[in-house]
């Protein structure tokens, strides 16, 4: 008698291998780390299944022994295992990968078990300082998740900015903690996991832990280690997070659904959300998404009864939600970015000693360089893009392929060239700023000047302590952040979200807007926003101001069913790359003419993608859509088997399922 066992190795291959046990391996588990013969390596791999045979087991190959077992038990639970199975089956990506993309690195290089260290984990015990109270609009939905706790059920809290949907999340989790259970709670970035701890510690007796990439290997070990046995009661994580193995998980949180974060973009493209959604129903325990600007699909969701929503409408602490003005910039000419109204606003706030923040999504000085006389501007050589002008560096910095450029002072064709910026970035905004009010204390928040979470968590302490008089950022200053102090926010141009390719542009336009608006007057008196746009009568603008963000989401979602796009369909998204354009586009145009003609699934492109060119290398994409899911993915599925079998040579490919970045 021989036992088969089935292995996944950490290779981009879409199937297991099998491998005999020797007699002395007969007790080998499934979920166990074995070494093994890989080609002509030795490699680790995970037990997926075993099988007794009785008798020589027929084979057209030669099965290879396994050659050690590392593991008397699991190092991958059944559940977790489950998870990642349904994970490849689902996103079209190799089970190993996704296996050993779960694992902390110390599991992966087969070190035993019992030589791995992890931290004590004292350090992390807190002790509650406050009780917490609910108004009577969340004690209401309180009472009603309460009796929810002991089965799956999906409940998509969306609020208003400030409406407290933490405290919420607090309450729930202080009930789950009494009955000795699990907790995670997913966030969309490594800057919130800070200020939520923050949060909970000061309410609930409790051991919690964060969990995310910018821990070291024996930080993530330890919340890996001590989340399997039990050992702790809450962990705060980014998107990876959803994989670990908690022994006794009984509630998992998804706040700030909405945000883009929680798809991971390379590789294993997963979303973080719907793979929770998964992992609750298979353990049969709630799942609460929390947004006040919920995605379309979660709306949707809540529409055929697949969710339960639940609304807040008032401010925690009972303030009026802020005051939205449109400036007209045909009318208000800026100075530096700043229009006359806005100067004047900021003004008064500094006055009052309130603070400000300035809202503008590009870094940098400006989106390019152009020269006034002979027209000259700067493109990248190597993309289909502009170069973004650096000032504070004195170059050019492509943001998608990373070229670098020295600023020559005669980049054009004229003699002598006239330099000037194109747009506005943070840097040119932040110069603005200083000129204007020059006794201010004004700080810029960027992936340029905040290079690591210490760096993040500085920013936001100076924030908290009214160190900073105007903090001028990206995106990172819209994502949950709590600053008591701000009565003012100033988007600097809306208007680059209004025209947007993309058929999820408006949306992510809609919630910024709201996002950032709702970091104004949360605590203190009623808040201001001013919302700079050279388009005061675009529909987006008038509904958002009219009726918020619900009034918008109900109108476009009749757009996006009368157009059959998601959430009223599916889609995926086939990416092709090659520095021979004709390559990356023939592969393309193969698979539309072999998988097209199915009346279920429609077909847009092959094209060329927004960015057609980056790095050199060509970039084109092709999408298949169908109402029906099962559909899609059965397609989805035979494509990559039809690619795999083709093995396109010097062409990348990849597959995106429920895509949310064309570019």
């Amino acid at each position: 008698m021989e036992i088969i066992v089935k292995v996944a190795v950490n290779y981009p291959l879409y199937t297991t291998f099998d491998y005999v046990a020797k007699t002395h391996h007969k007790s080998i588990v499934i979920g166990s780390r074995v070494k093994v013969s890989f080609g002509n390596k030795d490699v680790i791999g995970i037990v997926i299944d075993k099988e007794k045979k009785t008798g020589k087991v027929e084979s057209k190959f030669r099965l290879k022994n396994i050659k050690e077992v590392i593991d008397d038990s699991p190092v991958i639970n059944d559940e977790i295992l489950n998870l990642c199975q349904w994970a490849s089956n689902y996103y079209q990506y190799p089970l190993g990968q996704i296996i050993f993309s779960t694992l902390p690195t110390q599991i992966k290089r087969g070190i035993k078990k019992d030589r791995i260290n992890i931290y004590n984990k004292n350090d992390t015990k807190y002790f509650a300082r406050k009780e917490i109270m609910l108004n009577h609009e969340q004690e209401k939905i309180y009472k009603n998740i309460k009796q929810k706790i002991n089965d799956y059920s999906s409940i998509l809290i969306s609020g208003i900015t400030g409406s407290g949907k933490t405290e919420l999340y607090i309450k729930i989790s202080d009930e789950i903690i009494k009955k000795k259970g699990q907790i995670l709670i997913i966030v969309p970035e490594i800057n919130l996991t800070p200020q939520t701890i923050d949060r909970f510690q000061e309410y609930i007796k409790s051991t919690i832990y964060s969990y995310h990439s910018s821990l070291t290997d024996k930080e993530k070990m330890t919340v890996w280690k001590l989340s399997s046995t039990n050992q702790l009661d809450i962990v705060i994580g980014t998107r990876s997070s959803i994989f670990l193995p908690f022994d006794n998980l009984k509630l998992i949180v998804v706040d700030e659904e909405h945000d883009s974060s929680l798809k991971q973009q390379e590789k294993f493209k997963y979303h973080a959300r719907d793979l929770a959604i998964i992992r609750a129903k298979k353990l049969n325990i709630p799942i609460i998404i929390g947004s006040a600007t919920p995605s379309f699909e979660s709306i949707y969701n809540s529409i055929i009864d697949k969710s339960i929503k639940y609304k807040l409408t008032k401010r925690y602490f009972k303030t009026e939600l802020p005051k939205i003005v449109l400036v007209d910039l045909n009318k208000d000419t800026p100075n530096n970015g700043i229009s006359g109204y806005l100067a004047k606003s900021i003004k008064q706030q500094l006055k009052l000693k309130k603070q400000v923040i300035l809202f503008i999504g590009r870094r940098g000085f400006s989106h390019a360089l152009t020269c006034k006389n002979c027209k000259w501007i700067s493109k990248c050589k190597r993309c289909t893009s502009f170069m973004t002008y650096h000032r504070t560096q004195k170059n050019l910095k492509c943001h998608h392929c990373g070229s670098v450029e020295k600023i020559s002072p005669n980049p054009g064709d004229c003699q002598s060239c006239d330099l000037v910026p194109l747009g506005y970035g943070t840097q040119r905004i932040e110069d603005g700023i200083k000129k204007l009010f020059p006794t201010a204390n004004v700080s810029r928040i960027d992936s340029d000047s905040v290079t690591n979470i210490k760096k993040l968590k500085q920013f936001i302490n100076q924030m908290k302590n009214k160190e900073i008089d105007i903090l001028i950022g990206t995106q990172m200053i819209a994502k949950g952040h709590d600053f008591p102090n701000v009565s003012l926010v100033g988007i600097i141009d809306v208007d680059s979200g209004l025209y947007s390719t993309d058929f999820r542009g408006l949306e992510r336009t809609a919630q910024l807007i709201t996002q950032v608006s709702g970091r104004s007057g949360r605590k203190s008196t009623r808040g201001h926003v001013i919302l700079q746009t050279r388009n005061p009568d675009h529909p987006l603008l008038k509904t958002l101001l009219k009726g918020g963000y619900e009034e918008f989401s109900r109108e476009n979602l009749k757009e996006r069913q009368a157009s059959c796009l998601p959430p009223y369909s599916h889609i995926s998204l086939v990416k092709s790359s090659s520095i021979h354009k004709n390559k990356s586009l023939n592969l393309l145009n193969n698979i539309r003419n072999k998988f097209s003609g199915d009346d279920r699934v429609f077909v847009f492109g092959p094209a060329e993608s927004p960015i057609g060119r980056r790095g050199n290398v060509y970039h084109h994409q092709i999408m298949f859509g169908s109402k029906n899911r099962s559909i899609l993915n059965n397609k989805t599925r035979q494509i990559r088997e039809y690619i795999e079998e083709k093995k396109p040579y010097n062409v990348r490919w990849s597959i995106d399922i429920d895509p949310i970045d064309f570019y």
